[in-house]
């Protein structure tokens, strides 16, 4: 089940890549799944800001993905995060934010979003900005992050 996981993301993926030509989001908007693709994207900026762990994984399906820098991180469960916020803390982090959130793709069941966030220091300085794609799905009866890929370490 696992490989057959990985397998259709790498297709999503390479899906995505492959259709740089996609109608702007403005085509979306009326897409079943705008708006709780940005619900969830909000849940989960607001659970990281409160470092809730538990909170954050409940905007995820799992097994989840994360691909980032390699290893690849795929969740089959709660509990199983490194300590992204001790990390953070090492960095001056005091906060996060959405700067920008386009769908790009969209159906009534899953939405795939280009999403740009950044991070700031205590005095309010942004000191890193990243970009990513998350994919957002209707599955067991609730809206959660299924995938996501970032530029961020």
């Amino acid at each position: 089940m696992m490989v057959r996981f990985i397998q259709t993301l790498a297709g999503l993926i390479l899906l995505f890549g492959a259709s740089a030509c996609a109608p702007k989001e403005e085509s979306f908007s009326s897409c079943a799944a705008s708006k709780p693709a940005s619900e969830v994207m909000d849940s989960f900026m607001a659970a990281f800001n409160a470092k809730d762990m538990t909170a954050l994984e409940k905007t995820f399906h799992f097994p989840n993905m994360r691909i980032s820098v390699y290893p690849l991180h795929v969740l089959t469960g709660p509990g199983q995060q490194e300590d992204v916020f001790g990390i953070l803390a090492a960095e001056g982090w005091a906060r996060s934010a959405w700067i920008d959130q386009t769908i790009v793709q969209c159906d009534p069941t899953k939405a795939h979003m280009l999403a740009t966030f950044a991070r700031y220091h205590a005095d309010g300085s942004e000191y890193a900005r990243y970009d990513g794609l998350y994919i957002i799905e209707l599955r067991d009866g609730f809206w959660g992050i299924t995938a996501r890929s970032t530029f961020a370490p």
